[in-house]
């Protein structure tokens, strides 16, 4: 029985790596016309379709602490409020301009693999997307401790990778997800940027992680270690 539950446990820590966080955001493009942004849960399937999930993780995406930033540094704070399978905010712009839509979650349970002999590790969850309102120019700047900055040349698109506001250095892999979440690995340079060319319209997730080797315990639960994770969300119309 107790190799039965650890395999179970095992197979559970494997397909939450499929899992992750998303924001869904939704607008016209257009001054004075409301941008409907979603913080959504799920998991990837076999057949590789991205699922929205109902179930306690929901509730969770409603810590995120989600703000916009306008291309002259102001801020705005936003308040989520649930829905049927995500929780949900909306922004009004009223100029012209590039936003940046950021959300941090630092609330998230300790994942516990001690059952499996595994390392226990404290998740922190970053979003992030850009937001042209009546505007071509894409000027924008790192804002949270993990943070990714896309820009288009010609059919490419190029990131950027921060981490504490400084671009990260070549040794740092960042993953792509596109629309059917097929994954590609990138490279940086040493100015912390990598270049991709997509292929089709869709939802790209490109995800960044970092962890950070501290231990402590959070919510009563140990852990040796802090992830620290990254997701862009990138629409091609």
């Amino acid at each position: 029985m107790k190799i039965i539950n650890a395999f179970l446990l095992l197979c559970l820590s494997i397909t939450c790596e499929a899992h992750g966080y998303w924001f869904d955001i939704k607008g016209s493009g257009k001054i004075n016309s409301a941008v409907r942004i979603q913080v959504c849960y799920g998991e990837i399937d076999e057949f590789g379709v991205r699922h929205r999930e109902k179930g306690a993780e929901l509730p969770l995406s409603g810590d995120f602490k989600v703000f916009v930033m306008n291309g002259d540094g102001k801020r705005f704070n936003l308040k989520l409020k649930p829905r049927a399978d995500c929780w949900e905010t909306t922004f009004t712009p009223l100029e012209k301009g590039y936003y940046q839509i950021l959300a941090i979650n630092e609330t998230l349970p300790v994942v516990d693999r001690s059952a499996i002999k595994g390392k226990n590790v404290r998740p922190v969850d970053f979003l992030c997307a850009g937001y042209n309102v009546e505007s071509k120019v894409e000027t924008a700047q790192s804002y949270q401790f993990l943070d990714i900055i896309t820009s288009k040349k010609e059919k490419l698109v190029v990131v950027r990778a921060f981490k504490e506001n400084v671009p990260v250095d070549s040794t740092t892999k960042l993953r792509v997800f596109n629309p059917e979440n097929w994954e590609k690995s990138l490279s940086v340079n040493e100015k912390g940027e990598a270049v991709f060319m997509p292929t089709m319209k869709g939802l790209y997730i490109i995800r960044q992680d970092w962890t950070e080797p501290k231990s402590g315990t959070y919510k009563g639960v140990a852990y040796s270690g802090i992830r620290y994770r990254c997701n862009y969300c990138l629409l091609i119309e």
